[in-house]
C-alpha cells in the first residue's frame, strides 16, 4: 500500500512541475533593422547579444522590457549599448511572442503566436565588429537601387513607411502586387518592408499568381526571420512545383 501512495505523490509532484512549466512563456525580440541588441526583463540582464534574442521560462504576467541597440567596438572586445525601448507588456501564460522594436516609432510591436509555436532557437553568434573607418577608402554612397526603383514601387515604399500597423502595411503591399504584378526580386524588397513573419507569409502566398518568374518563388525563403516560417514556406513552395 505504501508504494502506491509514494507513486501517487510522485505523480502529483511531476504533474505540478509540468503544469508550472507549461504556464511559462517565450519571447523572441529583435530590432526592426535587424541589428544586434541586448534585452533586459525587470532589470535582469540575460547576458545575450544577438540579432534576435530568445528568452524562455517567463511567467505569465506584466513584464518590464528594455531593449538596447548594441554597437560592438572595432577591436571586438565589448561594445556600446544605447537604450531604444523601455515599457511594460502583458504576457499570457504558456504563449510564444514575436516582438519587434520599431526604431522609427520607438514602440514594441508584439504578436502572440500562441502556445506550441516556438521556433527553434538559433545558436548564439556574436556580432562581428564593424570595420575600422579609413578615410583613404571612402567611397560615395550608392543610391542606384533607389534611383532604379519603379516610381510606383517608390510610392508603395513611402506608403508602407508612413503606416504604423503591420496589418495595414500588408494590405497596401497585397493591393500593389494584385494591381501591378511583380517579380521575385521586387517581391523580396516589398516583403522586407513588412515586420512580422506571418504577414510576410500571407503576402508571398497571395502573390504567387501575380509573379512573373514563378520558377524563382522558392528563393524567397530568406525573407523570413524565424526558422519555423522558413520551413513552412519551403514546404509550401515545394508543393507548387
Amino acid at each position: 500500500m505504501r508504494p502506491f501512495f509514494l507513486f501517487l505523490l510522485c505523480s502529483f509532484i511531476s504533474f505540478g512541475t509540468f503544469a508550472q512549466r507549461s504556464n511559462r512563456s517565450t519571447l523572441h525580440i529583435r530590432l526592426s533593422d535587424g541589428q544586434p541588441l541586448i534585452v533586459t526583463i525587470n532589470d535582469r540582464d540575460y547576458k545575450k547579444v544577438n540579432t534576435r534574442i530568445t528568452i524562455t521560462d517567463i511567467p505569465g504576467r506584466r513584464q518590464h522590457i528594455k531593449a538596447y541597440r548594441f554597437r560592438p567596438y572595432a577591436d571586438g572586445k565589448g561594445g556600446k549599448a544605447a537604450l531604444i525601448y523601455s515599457g511594460t507588456i502583458k504576457i499570457s501564460p504558456g504563449s510564444v511572442y514575436d516582438c519587434i522594436v520599431d526604431l522609427k516609432s520607438r514602440k514594441l510591436l508584439v504578436k502572440d503566436l500562441g502556445a506550441g509555436n516556438d521556433p527553434a532557437q538559433p545558436a548564439y553568434l556574436p556580432p562581428p565588429p564593424p570595420p575600422v573607418p579609413d578615410a583613404r577608402n571612402n567611397v560615395a554612397i550608392d543610391h542606384s537601387a533607389d534611383m532604379n526603383m519603379d516610381s510606383r514601387l517608390l510610392r508603395l515604399q513611402q506608403t508602407i513607411t508612413n503606416t504604423k500597423e503591420d496589418s495595414k502595411k500588408l494590405v497596401a503591399a497585397k493591393n500593389y502586387v494584385l494591381k501591378n504584378g511583380t517579380s521575385t526580386t521586387e517581391l523580396k524588397t516589398i516583403a522586407s518592408w513588412i515586420m512580422f513573419d506571418d504577414n510576410k507569409m500571407d503576402l508571398l502566398k497571395s502573390s504567387y499568381n501575380s509573379i512573373r518568374d514563378q520558377q524563382n518563388f522558392g528563393n524567397l525563403k530568406e525573407v523570413f526571420t524565424m526558422e519555423a516560417a522558413q520551413k513552412e514556406f519551403a514546404q509550401y513552395a515545394g508543393q507548387l512545383k
